[in-house]
């Protein structure tokens, strides 16, 4: 062979490795579309909802750092205007919160409401919500509601002044939104505890509170042995969840209006409250609810094939 020849046959052979090389790194190592930070609430809902739009995201090729449960409706708010997230779960009735607007008790009515007001005030924007409505409602345990007589809220407002009431932070402005409808706000109990969400049911368990506030789709509560109380003159707002985005963000990375829209139908409160069971019952069985909740969350995707099977 001449000595040119060997040179060159050297220089196929080392392209060749080179090409395989890159083609092989391509397939097990894709560059991603961009970054994007999701945040979430405590509740367990809402990490569901917020694993869900981190697995979605990812499957359409981002990289995506996920700040599970970082905490109430005020730190979350607090973490996408200060740029810290780029996007989380918000729900219709606490935007309208935010802006300091009342409800039209029209879920079309006020999406549009916080969607204007949100793009105006804080250059952030909703995307479409879900027919799941997770309302607030006040709820007490079966035996106490027969020892007071007490069902509905208007029976209650006739006892007010008599009962502490335990609720989350979140839940506090609505409380005292039930002035038009039956007369009460926080100022009418004998008082008002401001505790973390799972803390109020261990109060009135405990004896220290009577009432709790709670989340309509909660499905531990029937299990803890707690009924709601009738909300018979309509007080309380409804309440869609959407993913909320920075507008900058949404200008840079287009397809997350889609991707995330995608899942909207399928959300509706008869599956919030299964999902939220499903994770009740691996957290039952020894499984962390970090764990539980990604695990709930994808088989969700799966079944309605949003995520490809395992």
């Amino acid at each position: 062979m001449l000595p040119n020849a060997r040179v060159s046959w050297k220089k196929v052979v080392s392209a060749l490795l080179i090409a395989a090389g890159l083609v092989a790194g391509s397939a097990y190592a894709a560059p991603s579309k961009g970054k994007i930070t999701v945040g979430g609430k405590l509740d367990v809902e809402a990490q569901l909802l917020t694993d869900m739009y981190t697995q979605l995201l990812q499957k359409a090729g981002y990289t995506v750092t996920e700040k599970l449960a970082l905490g109430n409706s005020i730190i979350v708010h607090k973490a996408i205007t200060s740029r810290a997230i780029d996007l989380y779960p918000e729900f219709t009735a606490t935007g309208l919160n935010t802006l300091g607007l009342k409800s039209a008790y029209d879920p079309q009515k006020d999406y549009q409401a916080v969607k204007s007001g949100f793009e105006k005030k804080f250059q952030i924007t909703w995307l479409d919500m879900a027919p799941l409505n997770d309302g607030y409602g006040i709820c007490t345990t079966k035996a106490l509601s027969d020892q007071l007589g007490i069902t509905t809220i208007s029976q209650l407002a006739a006892q007010v002044g008599q009962i502490v009431l335990a609720s989350p932070s979140d839940g506090i402005d609505f409380i005292d939104g039930l002035k038009t409808a039956y007369g009460i706000d926080t100022s009418s109990f004998k008082s008002v505890q401001k505790v973390d969400y799972s803390i109020g049911f261990a109060s009135v368990s405990s004896g220290s509170a009577q009432m709790a506030v709670g989340y309509t789709t909660d499905g531990s509560i029937a299990t803890q042995g707690f009924i709601f109380l009738n909300d018979d003159k309509n007080g309380f707002p409804q309440f869609h969840p959407a993913p909320i985005v920075r507008m900058d963000v949404l200008k840079k990375y287009p397809d997350i209006a889609p991707t995330l829209n995608a899942l909207a139908p399928h959300l509706t409160t008869d599956v919030s409250i299964q999902l939220q069971d499903q994770v009740g019952k691996l957290k039952a069985n020894g499984t962390s609810v970090t764990l539980a909740v990604k695990q709930v969350a994808k088989q969700f995707l799966q079944s309605v094939g949003l995520l490809p099977s395992d």
